[in-house]
């Protein structure tokens, strides 16, 4: 089982760089898109990875904003994508002394959505041999997972991005888009109702960016308490989160891909 990068925040040449996420997924004899990325950085890359995305027969859209959806329109309309009902939901993102910005899924890749075999999962579900889908993910830590998100200008309201799903493979790797429900929820939920899998490695983001030093305290207390062994972080991670965790979680390995980059999810 392995995984490439073909798009994240972080690129050297000749890969383009861009603030979102696609990761193809080679697992037995299948191939999974698990996010697109926001733009055309996906058709860019994949060209110099020399990857015919029109191969690529399912597709994994963590949530609805549009730095893991845009590049959906750039593929093939015969896809099966797997997404949450909620998913093209309008939505914003409004921070203090910020412009409104519009983070909501775009109208082309919409489209492109709804002429596509679209499965609408809401709940756990496991949608090929020991590959499981999370479903909503109930938030009952006391883990702060908000931010400045909202389904409307006036910030009436709130955002929870209930549509964000994790993907779990049996052999124990976690992958994540931006963990929006937050990493402790996610665990938790996926402890509960997969418990045979023992989870030992996380790929993705895990959404610490602006996150409180309470927060990366129980982050890494959870990461550990759980007896995860390596951490593929990205995107939306946050540098001052890594360097937390790297320091927290000395029995972890931590890595952070780069686009390009092809990695083995083997635990040894």
């Amino acid at each position: 089982m392995k995984y490439i990068v073909v798009v994240e925040n972080k690129a050297q040449l000749p890969f383009v760089a861009e603030h979102g996420l696609a990761l193809l997924i080679e697992h037995n004899s299948k191939k999974i898109l698990f996010d697109t990325g926001a733009s055309y950085a996906l058709v860019q890359n994949a060209t110099t990875m020399g990857i015919d995305l029109s191969t690529i027969d399912t597709i994994i859209l963590s949530h609805g904003h549009n730095d893991h959806t845009g590049g959906l329109k750039h593929l093939s309309d015969n896809c099966t994508i797997y997404a949450s009902p909620d998913i093209s939901k309008e939505r914003f993102s409004i921070h203090q002394s910020k412009p409104i910005s519009n983070i909501s899924m775009p109208e082309e890749a919409k489209e492109k959505l709804l002429n596509s075999n679209w499965i609408k999962n809401e709940t756990l579900s496991e949608i090929f041999d020991g590959v499981y889908l999370s479903g909503q993910i109930p938030r009952i830590s006391d883990e702060d997972t908000g931010g400045p998100f909202f389904l409307d200008t006036t910030k009436s309201s709130p955002d929870f991005i209930i549509d964000e799903q994790a993907l779990l493979f049996a052999e124990g790797v976690l992958f994540q888009g931006c963990c929006h429900s937050g990493i402790i929820n996610t665990l938790t939920h996926l402890k509960t109702n997969c418990p045979s899998i023992k989870i030992h490695t996380i790929v993705g983001g895990l959404h610490l960016v602006h996150a409180s030093e309470k927060r990366l305290e129980q982050t890494a207390n959870c990461l550990n308490d759980f007896g995860i062994k390596k951490l593929h972080l990205l995107h939306c991670t946050g540098e001052n989160a890594i360097e937390y965790l790297s320091y927290k979680c000395k029995n972890i390995e931590i890595i952070t891909p780069q686009t390009g980059d092809v990695i083995s999810c083997n635990l040894k």
